[in-house]
């Protein structure tokens, strides 16, 4: 009873194995694919399918090798449903983004160039100035032309790249909330900024961080986690320093704050970590 309670266990295992095999055999060949209702339909069938067919085999008695590949083999029974979904699903995806950006791309632009033309020749009667509303008006197109194609990328099971998708949404922050304000104070009101307003960097770099922590955290390593509060941190901290110390000239004493954090930060990875040993 004893060993056949084994092998029974052995069997079991053995064919979890080969299950996750196939699975990852599909998604595989479906990870270039944006995850559209149809594609995941296809997917989930031919998964069931090929489950089916290896549980077939084993019945007849054939080997586990030769029933795995008797099981991939209905991938190519397969071929013209996928390449009909990828025909709809990949370039029908992208066809629709490119008309919704052409189409958005197309008004936008006609308008801000009205806005521009108006400005110019009735309100102000000069273009000397103005140039800044085509200016201020690509920079705000670039949020959405970022916008715009982290949200493609999200159709894909790539990580990596809807993490580069966020990143460049916030990149294209720095030229609307850094680059533009001190351009427009420096040319319409003669002011300088430009030594003070890099700050706003920092803090876009840390909502970036935070950003990326909050919607994959999940996908992290603990060590990536932590590294990432760490950075977080310590770029909320460098911003208080150089803020309060341009603020007041206290440059010889804000120092402290690194201090104060180094210790907090030193705190609660302590107190976290003792809740993961529990």
């Amino acid at each position: 009873m004893e060993r056949n309670n084994y092998y029974n266990e052995q069997f079991d295992w053995e064919w979890i194995i080969m299950e996750e095999k196939l699975k990852e055999y599909v998604n595989r060949k479906f990870r270039l694919y944006p995850k559209t209702k149809e594609i995941v339909e296809i997917r989930d069938e031919l998964y069931s399918i090929m489950i089916d067919k290896y549980n077939d085999c084993l019945n007849m008695g054939i080997t586990k090798e030769e029933a795995y590949k008797s099981a991939i083999e209905m991938m190519v029974d397969y071929k013209d449903a996928i390449r009909e979904v990828e025909k709809s699903g990949t370039l029908g995806a992208l066809k629709k983004v490119i008309v919704n950006m052409g189409s958005f791309t197309t008004f936008y632009f006609i308008t801000l160039t009205f806005i521009y033309l108006f400005v110019s020749v009735v309100i102000l009667k000069s273009f000397k100035k103005t140039w800044l509303i085509a200016v201020g008006g690509s920079f705000i197109y670039l949020i959405y032309f970022s916008i715009s194609l982290y949200k493609y990328a999200k159709l894909f099971n790539f990580k990596t790249l809807s993490r580069w998708g966020i990143a460049f949404i916030y990149i294209s922050l720095i030229p609307l909330i850094y680059v533009f304000p001190s351009l427009y104070l420096s040319v319409v009101h003669s002011k300088n900024i430009w030594n003070r307003s890099w700050l706003v960097v920092i803090i876009i770099v840390f909502f970036y961080i935070i950003t990326d922590y909050i919607v994959n955290k999940k996908y992290m390593s603990i060590v990536e986690k932590d590294i990432l509060i760490f950075a977080s941190g310590l770029l909320l901290t460098t911003f208080l320093y150089l803020f309060i110390s341009m603020k007041f000239n206290v440059w010889g004493i804000a120092w402290i704050l690194y201090v104060l954090y180094l210790s907090l930060i030193s705190l609660i990875f302590y107190i976290c970590r003792n809740k993961r040993r529990n």
